[in-house]
């Protein structure tokens, strides 16, 4: 979708979407454009360090909760771990469009959630490794040396959702058991490793507030707001087309993320509100001249429509909408809010 084949969508609902505009899309419309440091300073402070430090702290509840289940196989610790995993999951929903700094070191991305997996490489590792019965690869912390596949988070949810050898005390599930626990503990070292490396002395959260000659990532102020509007980009794509689009064909053997524990739905509802705060916190819309109405409108018409829905065909709980948006409507919003930033809200 070219920006030119947006006008005339603008131009038939511009009345419209104007006076539908909720009051948190539009707030910062009429703002004053905050300089390129300050627009960091205040993402970092609002949206990007709160958030991960969130996953941090959702993570370590996962070992202590594993070990518990493993030795009683309460059905109750089962449902608290079920519901930390959640929160797990949704958090970092919030976080994996971060895709510089602390995320890409160390291959911590991949490690904490190696998805999308097409071709089944974590089930088959996974397998592998319960198989072997292997415990030099599960003492001391070896998980971290292993396949990025079977150190994370899908990995842990397989291990959750086996009812063939569910986690629970006994011979049958010893190793199981043994597995998830240090699977759980990869997961939450890795969580706090995220952390600490965006806020400890030097840090990258430091290092984006302080551009510089001697900054060997940001010379300027605008590069490290730069880095923050490709973010926001590459959570669009990843929302758009890794989730959404292979929706659309009807052969694709798609299954979405973290479909064994039921929680595709909360992925995408924490992932599409993350970016919606995440664009509104930068305030981009306070950047457009005057004459450039009919993004903001645009854009607002577009957010409502991705926040409606389930991100599989339904509506979004506590929507208002009487039907659900179509995942090709979605898909389009989304690519649209996407060109929009790239082509008329960055250039401004």
């Amino acid at each position: 979708m070219k920006t030119s084949s947006i006008r005339p969508i603008f131009n038939c609902l511009c009345a419209a979407a104007a006076m539908a505009l909720a009051p948190s899309l539009c707030s910062h419309a009429n703002a004053e454009p905050q300089s390129h440091s300050a627009l960091v300073a205040t993402t970092l402070e609002k949206h990007i360090i709160p958030r991960v430090e969130g996953f941090a702290t959702a993570s370590a509840a996962l070992p202590a909760k594993v070990q518990r289940l493993c030795e009683t196989g309460d059905a109750a610790l089962h449902e608290e771990l079920s519901t930390d995993l959640r929160r797990t999951v949704e958090a970092w929903a919030e976080i994996e469009f971060l895709r510089f700094g602390p995320l890409t070191q160390a291959g911590r991305r991949e490690r904490i959630s190696f998805w999308p997996d097409p071709r089944g490489i974590m089930a088959r590792q996974l397998r592998q490794l319960i198989a072997a019965k292997d415990m030099k690869v599960i003492e001391g912390g070896a998980i971290a040396k292993q396949s990025a596949a079977v150190q994370g988070l899908p990995a842990l949810e397989a291990m959750m959702t086996d009812n063939a050898v569910p986690l629970a005390p006994g011979d049958a599930s010893a190793y199981q058991c043994a597995l998830a626990q240090a699977i759980a503990a990869n997961i939450a070292d890795l969580g706090r490793d995220v952390f600490q490396s965006w806020t400890k002395d030097g840090g990258w959260k430091e290092k984006m507030l302080r551009p510089g000659s001697d900054n060997d990532t940001y010379k300027e102020p605008s590069e490290a707001a730069s880095e923050l509007i490709k973010a926001l980009l590459i959570g669009f794509q990843l929302v758009g087309d890794g989730e959404i689009k292979p929706q659309l064909d009807e052969n694709s053997k798609y299954v979405g993320p973290f479909a064994k524990a039921n929680l595709s739905k909360a992925y995408y509802a924490a992932g599409v509100k993350s970016l919606q705060a995440l664009y509104e916190t930068m305030a981009l819309e306070s950047y457009l001249p005057e004459d450039k109405d009919w993004v903001k409108n645009w854009a607002g018409g577009a957010w409502r429509v991705i926040l409606a829905s389930d991100g599989e065909g339904g509506k979004a709980p506590g929507t208002v909408r009487d039907e659900a948006p179509a995942l090709r409507e979605l898909h389009g919003r989304i690519s649209g809010l996407r060109k929009l930033v790239a082509q008329e809200i960055s250039q401004a």
